[in-house]
């Protein structure tokens, strides 16, 4: 079973790694405001851009050595086996899945201060349709996918054109208050950062639909992250500076909430309405890829094994049609899920992830030296260390979490565990890239 190589080059793949991401520009990022202020933020913002920065290179790296469905898992399975790549892999799948529950609830918050309605009929027919897209095949996913992307980021540089004339540095902190930070702070704000930037490494997914892969997966990851540095600056120093802390600490649509707030006259113009609008096709953009990446990782899962065969089924166009009914079956049900308690569980999920992927990197530099890479890291194993100790912190401070949730997510991983002990698919063949590990395979 394989996918269908498609003609879509770096541009795609910087679409898919923006759109992936820039509803996290749009929601989610300020509810760091609101525990720990400005200032720590903008701190926390950059080392998760560092992070994110580091990530794409070693991804880069990879993704174009080894072009796979997999993404993430395929490496992490090349490097220490594949219960390793089984967990990163069912890890990635429940972050992504959940996170489009988020994405649609986000949609739904836009929708109800732009149009005015939203709610269950709203999230219902978005799943629909998105599907009904993505059955069509990934060039038509893509081409949509990326003027998603273009008319959100249109709607970004509006909005900072907009709030530039109000910005004011009094609206960066809470009355009385005054800029500060701290380390304790900075720790607080980092799971709300990296929403920034969060999922732009799903882009590997689209590895092996990619036309020239070595040439065009490191252009796009790169092109994809400077691109979303530019924006999240905007929004973080601009939408702040200008709307007020205050006033979007806690919204759920805050660059909307921003333009609408009495700092910026507390009028809903046409710059307002482009900017929710911009909003809620960005949203969209980001669950259409959401649901891309989470399929392709269902897919390679069940070809390679370590999920039933039957989702590692395509349709006629080269779509996998069972991943794809079985991510928007769950997607609509995360819909109901506080989209503050979705945030942290997405970026523990994944921030496990990139833990082991970078220590994949270093693995295989230090025991296949000898493979082709096309595209080298900038840092190499240095590189790859940093982002090791930033991806530790990123984890560790997810478990701001309540209890309740941390249970259930510590659950659902041992049920994940139990899966791969018990099932027979576990004994599909690896696809490692570790001769040792091919040998006894062999043997």
């Amino acid at each position: 079973m394989t996918l269908a190589r498609s003609a879509i080059d770096w541009r795609h793949v910087a679409g898919l790694g923006v759109a992936l991401v820039i509803a996290g520009q749009f929601s989610g990022w300020n509810y760091g405001l609101a525990s720990a202020g400005w200032a720590n933020m903008i701190v926390a913002t950059l080392l998760m851009a560092s992070l994110s920065f580091g990530l794409a290179q070693c991804l880069a790296e990879l993704s174009a050595a080894r072009p796979h469905a997999g993404g993430l898992y395929i490496y992490c399975e090349d490097a220490f086996g594949p219960f390793a790549g089984y967990l990163v892999g069912c890890a990635v799948v429940v972050a992504l899945t959940i996170g489009t529950g988020a994405a649609a609830e986000f949609i739904s918050a836009y929708a109800t201060h732009v149009f005015g309605f939203g709610g269950w009929p709203l999230k219902i027919g978005i799943f629909v349709i998105i599907l009904l897209l993505h059955l069509r095949g990934v060039g038509e996913a893509m081409r949509l996918m990326v003027g998603a992307g273009l008319l959100a980021m249109a709607a970004i540089l509006l909005f900072g054109v907009t709030m530039l004339p109000h910005f004011d540095p009094a609206n960066l902190t809470l009355p009385g208050q005054r800029l500060h930070v701290d380390p304790r702070g900075v720790f607080s704000c980092i799971p709300f950062a990296i929403w920034l930037f969060i999922a732009v490494e799903q882009t590997a997914a689209a590895a092996e639909e990619v036309a020239e892969p070595a040439r065009n997966m490191p252009r796009g990851i790169i092109a994809a992250v400077l691109t979303l540095l530019v924006t999240a600056m905007v929004v973080l120093v601009l939408g702040v500076g200008g709307g007020g802390i205050q006033h979007i600490g806690g919204a759920d649509d805050p660059l909307y909430a921003a333009m609408a707030s009495p700092e910026v006259g507390g009028t809903a113009g046409w710059a307002t309405a482009f900017v929710g609008l911009g909003g809620i096709v960005g949203l969209l953009g980001t669950l259409f890829s959401l649901i891309y990446s989470t399929s392709r990782q269902i897919f390679a899962l069940a070809r390679d094994g370590r999920l039933p065969a039957i989702l590692g089924r395509t349709n006629k166009r080269g779509a996998p049609d069972l991943a794809l009914l079985l991510v928007v079956a769950v997607g609509v049900g995360m819909s109901a899920i506080s989209p503050d308690k979705v945030l942290l569980i997405v970026v523990l999920s994944l921030s496990l992830s990139y833990v082991v992927l970078l220590a994949s990197f270093i693995r295989l530099r230090l025991v296949r030296p000898d493979l082709s890479r096309p595209f080298r890291a900038a840092g190499g194993i240095g590189t790859a260390l940093v982002c090791m100790i930033l991806s530790g912190a990123l984890f560790a401070a997810c478990f701001q979490v309540d209890a309740t949730v941390l249970a259930a997510l510590g659950l659902l991983f041992a049920v994940i565990v139990l899966s791969y002990l018990r099932l027979p698919v576990r004994r599909a063949q690896p696809s490692s890239l570790l001769p040792e590990e091919r040998s006894v395979d062999a043997s």
